[in-house]
């Protein structure tokens, strides 16, 4: 079932069977290349990692990450053709200050995605803060409350953050930056790679 709230961000709950979010839940958390975010300033103090591919390199994503297939077979939007998947770890007293993806951007020209989507993995019970801010010109446009196995949808051109964590467990999520690009950008983009302070790897076809 899917909320349509407004012309900023929508909702989805109860998207997924809870033993594939335990699932993803683990595997995030045992994953080799989980480490300290390489993202920028805005996300002091998280974990993740990221997974950049075309649409082509789905396929090497789900073969290197399947716990991300049925998120993926969700989530991505049919019109969209270059993704930067990250999961965000936020412990306690971690925030995600004000910014706007722009994750596919070179030094030329900036990218900026037509949607990111977000699903919250695990939210603690006794959570507090850690809210979804959403921001246009400056003016406060939505504040979403995390729920477990809720997927989120918000247009990429908001100035987004996330409150400061206050709980005894991690607040989880995953989220996707999704882009339409040029022939000309997209040619530029990796088929696959992923993107860690632990290790790095570059798939392209040959």
């Amino acid at each position: 079932m899917t909320i349509f709230l407004n012309q900023y961000y929508w909702l989805s709950p109860k998207t997924f069977p809870l033993d594939y979010l335990d699932w993803l839940r683990m595997q995030i958390l045992s994953s080799p290349y989980l480490a300290a975010s390489q993202l920028s300033e805005s996300f002091a103090g998280t974990k993740g990692f990221s997974v950049v591919f075309k649409r082509s390199g789905i396929g090497e994503v789900e073969r290197h990450f399947p716990f991300f297939q049925p998120y993926l077979s969700i989530a991505l939007m049919s019109t969209c053709n270059a993704f930067y998947l990250n999961p965000l770890v936020l412990e306690g007293g971690t925030c995600v200050k004000p910014h706007v993806d722009s994750s596919l951007s070179d030094g030329k020209l900036i990218a900026i995605p037509t949607i990111v989507s977000v699903l919250y993995v695990q939210v603690p019970p006794d959570l507090q803060g850690g809210e979804l801010v959403l921001q246009e010109r400056g003016d406060k446009v939505g504040q979403i409350q995390p729920q477990t196995n809720t997927l989120v949808y918000f247009r990429g051109n908001l100035t987004h953050s996330v409150n400061e964590v206050k709980s005894s467990q991690a607040r989880i999520s995953l989220v996707c930056e999704q882009y339409n690009l040029s022939e000309t950008r997209l040619e530029q983009i990796p088929e696959f790679e992923i993107q860690s302070r632990a290790v790095q790897y570059t798939h392209q076809p040959s």
